[in-house]
């Protein structure tokens, strides 16, 4: 080995990087071609954090990019107004016959909602850049760009988007003959590009974001596909809210969790075939956001919280807040990197065990958080501060105040927006305070109608001897909870 790759800690023989995210903002909001010319320089950046098959198929990337004003003006020949219009992208079904039933089902969908389709167009790519290989794996993204319904706005436009994406759905997820209907998103916020590529060849493939017209102020990437699933377009990232390096250990909970919330509320979750950790987390985040109307740091920080149980450093508001999310939402360990933006608001957090690298530069006019440091060349402009995110730690830039907030500024800005400390008083049930129930009166199975018996009900809820043995018995002779793990995560000194 070359002794010029060995140095302190870092060998290349053992280099394993997977998985690139970051976020590049304009601070001042104003949208510019020039953001998207840096956005490729770091996607150029970091090819060696996606994978690539032995023809040189990249195994998925993507980017977020806010809406353009001033390209979808030009593509609607109108007049359009932040806030008033919305785009749509989908990946049509793998039936080509069907592609004019599933334009019908998205027309449908809007036209319930009130929504008018200005125009339906094709997403434009240059195949030049890929080899023959990848362009096999390509799939053509259909664009619907529509106006909003007069005096729906904020909140209320996204819920009735939100009304006809979950309508959409509820048939490609379900319908055979639709198999491969797939909304990368639907948002008058945001729009997402993204297929079976390298992270190089992103912006040279989609020419809308060649077009020197095309301006934006935010974007956001991610190289390489889903965790635990097969490289396939639709499972590339990022999803429609956010794009997730690592893994989802608590997955298989927290879709438990999800599953029985909406049997509560009688609903049903449709998911994507084949979905992933990630993608299942995009869909709770975008729930949480549009459906129970958290604002978005709100939603990322209660369902990825920090370890706060034992942090003395921690406010008495803060963490009846965090007390407060733990009563309703499983939360989500990773190892975890999060991206997440929604036009407004753009941030990166880390998960408890800090285990996924998030480097942070700003400067007078970018805020940026990425997997390295040093994947944009900011020239001469003056660099305010230079950093990283910690375990449990988060960094978001919110546009309409148009100032950064880090972990402590965040924190106490949510603690202080209600009273947590009441709502987890309120919810708190004491056992001395409930009435005595006398021997009589008590049976095991008085509340249950079922035909089960006791072992059967058992087995119904996933326990079994170890769960009683390892956990139950222990909890009901100490009366603690039993804290166990299959091993010990620690961040290496170096990332």
């Amino acid at each position: 080995m070359n002794e010029a790759t060995k140095f302190g800690l870092y060998d290349s023989a053992f280099e394993k990087s997977s998985c690139g995210v970051g976020f590049l903002t304009r601070k001042d909001g104003k949208q510019t071609h020039d953001l998207l010319i840096k956005g490729h320089e770091a996607l150029c950046a970091v090819p060696h954090r996606g994978g690539m098959s032995a023809e040189g198929v990249g195994d998925g990337a993507g980017v977020s990019i806010d809406l353009s004003i001033e390209f979808f003006n030009r593509v609607t020949d109108s007049l359009l107004n932040l806030g008033e219009f919305g785009v749509g992208n989908f990946f049509l079904p793998n039936d080509p016959t069907q592609h004019e039933s599933a334009r019908e089902l998205v027309d449908a969908a809007l036209k319930a909602e009130g929504i008018k389709t200005l125009v339906t167009r094709n997403v434009e790519v240059d195949y030049s850049v890929l080899n023959s290989a990848a362009i096999k794996c390509q799939l053509p993204i259909a664009q619907w760009v529509f106006a909003a319904p007069a005096g729906v706005r904020g909140i209320q436009l996204d819920k009735a988007i939100h009304r006809a994406l979950m309508a959409i759905e509820a048939e490609a997820y379900t319908k055979i003959e639709l198999d491969g209907l797939y909304p990368l998103s639907m948002s008058a916020h945001m729009q997402v590009l993204k297929g079976r590529l390298n992270s190089n060849e992103i912006i040279p493939y989609f020419l809308d974001l060649n077009d020197l017209g095309h301006s934006v102020h935010t974007l956001y990437f991610h190289t390489r596909f889903s965790t635990n699933t097969d490289p396939h377009p639709s499972m590339a990232q990022p999803f429609r809210m956010m794009a997730h390096n690592g893994e989802l250990n608590t997955d298989k909970k927290n879709r438990l969790s999800e599953t029985a919330i909406a049997r509560s509320r009688e609903n049903n979750i449709i998911r994507p075939k084949g979905q992933s950790d990630s993608c299942r987390l995009d869909q709770t985040l975008q729930s949480r956001v549009i459906e129970d109307e958290l604002d978005l740091v709100t939603a990322v920080v209660s369902m990825m919280p920090p370890a706060w149980e034992n942090d003395d450093t921690l406010s008495s508001p803060v963490r009846a807040m965090l007390e407060y999310f733990s009563l309703y939402e499983e939360k989500n360990d990773g190892p975890a990197a999060l991206i997440f933006g929604n036009g407004s608001i753009i941030g990166a957090r880390l998960d408890r065990l800090g285990l996924r690298p998030l480097r942070s530069i700003e400067t007078e006019t970018y805020l940026a958080v990425m997997s390295e440091a040093g994947q944009i060349d900011f020239g001469d402009e003056p660099v305010l501060s230079r950093g990283r995110i910690e375990a449990g730690g988060m960094l978001y830039y919110d546009h309409q105040q148009q100032r950064s907030f880090d972990t402590h500024e965040a924190l106490e800005l949510l603690a202080s927006q209600r009273n947590y400390s009441e709502l987890v008083e309120n919810a708190r049930i004491r056992i001395e305070d409930l009435p005595e129930v006398s021997a009589a009166e008590y049976s095991p199975s008085s509340s249950y109608s079922g035909d089960l018996p006791l072992a059967g009900r058992y087995v119904a809820y996933s326990q079994n001897q170890e769960c009683f043995r390892f956990m139950i018995d222990p909890m009901l002779a100490t009366g603690t909870e039993k804290v166990s793990a299959m091993g010990y995560g620690l961040s290496l000194i170096h990332i």
